[in-house]
């Protein structure tokens, strides 16, 4: 475009950081290119521009040449024409006319030859000035033709980088979310993913701490809303680490099903208070972290424990009754 547009130096459009050191090189080879061809034609004109100087010093010279045959024409003229007299009084031979004549005319001959070498170096410099016009020109023109070559592979090559990187875009999966990664669902390489399947499981940055457990269908009636729980963190040493007081915040309506073991269970949260999470110090919680849950329960006493399975046993055994 810079030899097209006529112009000394390469504009070229901003890249980006990821263009790498090949785009250098690439920019560096088309840089030494221009300069190249911008010094060959330079050089061309400069020679085109020497010879229209020493074509003008001939001309300078023939002008001379020619002044000075004119004035010898005219020398010659005011003397045939005294001859011309003479002869006509008889005082001297009519020989003397024709050898002015032929003097004459071969004055005349050469003054006509320098006008006509003024006229050949005078065209020569207009063949000169066209062709250093024509240089530049027959750069631009071969510029032109090389850019309608280039263009439409350009503008194909930008299509196709266009669809490829549509294509990588949508390669890409993005969380709607910041967040940790709690759990891949999906970790075959080159696998087929069908629609609306779950992915993985992100867990948002700044998200309310929420805590889990599971509980047994056999125990869910011993669980509610309100009630105490206690918290030890496997993860972390247990001597040095200390239980958490919370209480139950959440017991779901229904059971799930655990797809690992297939055992029903009920979900239960519970909540800590900022204060009882600063006992943990140093300690940083993760996403799916185990931890053991201990709900306190109706008190009971070491009776009672003995007694309740006859009781449940009688109580069945009235009701098949």
């Amino acid at each position: 475009m810079a030899e097209r547009d006529g112009l000394d130096r390469m504009e070229l459009p901003k890249l980006s950081d990821e263009a790498g050191q090949h785009i250098d090189d690439v920019v560096r080879g088309e840089t030494r290119l221009l300069e190249g061809n911008l010094r060959n034609r330079k050089t061309q004109i400069e020679q085109l521009t020497l010879s229209i100087e020493q074509l003008g010093e001939e001309i300078s010279g023939l002008e001379a040449q020619h002044a000075a045959k004119l004035d010898e024409v005219a020398i010659i003229e005011t003397e045939q024409r005294k001859i011309k007299g003479l002869v006509d009084q008889k005082l001297i031979e009519s020989s003397r006319v024709f050898t002015t004549n032929r003097e004459l005319a071969r004055l005349n001959g050469e003054t006509a030859e320098i006008g006509a070498g003024i006229a050949r170096a005078k065209v020569q410099i207009s063949e000169i000035r066209l062709q250093t016009i024509a240089v530049g020109d027959a750069a631009r023109t071969q510029a032109q033709h090389d850019l309608s070559t280039v263009e439409p592979k350009l503008a194909e090559l930008k299509e196709r980088a266009a669809a490829i990187e549509d294509r990588l875009h949508r390669a890409d999966i993005r969380s709607p979310i910041a967040g940790i990664v709690n759990e891949l669902a999906v970790n075959t390489l080159g696998g087929v993913i069908t629609p609306a399947e779950k992915l993985v499981t992100i867990v948002p940055e700044g998200a309310e701490l929420k805590i889990e457990a599971r509980l047994a269908p056999t125990d869910i009636d011993q669980v509610h809303i309100g009630q105490a729980a206690k918290l030890r963190f496997s993860a972390f040493n247990q001597r040095t680490t200390p239980e958490l007081a919370g209480e139950i915040a959440y017991v779901s309506a229904a059971t799930s099903i655990d797809q690992a073991t297939g055992q029903p269970h009920y979900i239960a949260e519970i909540r800590v208070s900022d204060g009882e999470m600063a006992k943990l110090g140093e300690n940083k919680l993760r996403p799916g972290m185990p931890l053991e849950v201990f709900v306190a329960t109706e008190d009971r006493t070491a009776i009672s424990y003995l007694a309740k399975p006859l009781l449940d046993q009688f109580q069945r055994a009235l009701r098949e009754q």
